[in-house]
């Protein structure tokens, strides 16, 4: 299926026919295929630079060898257990020893997650209880 046929089906399946509002491209978002380096290949065949990069994630590119088998050897471990893994804080202190004035580091899954931690970080830190949301602001998606 090309991106319109794709398009079509998500709208009956999607609210909306995308899963965020930033990938609501008119008339249609273009749909990938595969991704490798810099660059992302539609199923229309069109390549593209990746300048989102999964919004930060994908620093070092799409696909990467040696990532793709660091993941492989993590994934025969096991995955998401919701505990605390001995290298935590070995990649906390490589983190914080790279960043001056920063002592420590906090982990979390989502973006959700880490505004909800620097809002009760400001709140503990400054003593005040209320929180200022700018109206038509982009505070996340939650």
């Amino acid at each position: 299926m090309k991106s319109e046929e794709l398009f079509s089906l998500a709208k009956t399946l999607i609210p909306g026919g995308v899963s965020s509002p930033v990938r609501a491209i008119k008339p249609y978002p273009f749909y990938t295929a595969k991704a490798e380096g810099s660059h992302l290949t539609t199923v229309d065949g069109a390549t593209y630079i990746d300048c989102c990069m999964g919004y930060g994630p994908l620093l070092l590119g799409h696909a990467r060898p040696e990532i793709k088998k660091a993941i492989a050897d993590r994934l025969e471990k096991g995955w998401l257990y919701g505990t605390p893994i001995p290298e935590e804080p070995e990649f906390a202190g490589l983190i914080a020893g790279d960043h001056p004035g920063m002592d420590m580091v906090r982990f979390v899954s989502s973006g959700s997650e880490a505004t909800m931690a620097a809002i009760r970080l400001a709140r503990g830190f400054t003593g005040k209880s209320d929180i200022v949301k700018i109206e038509g602001g982009f505070h996340g998606a939650h």
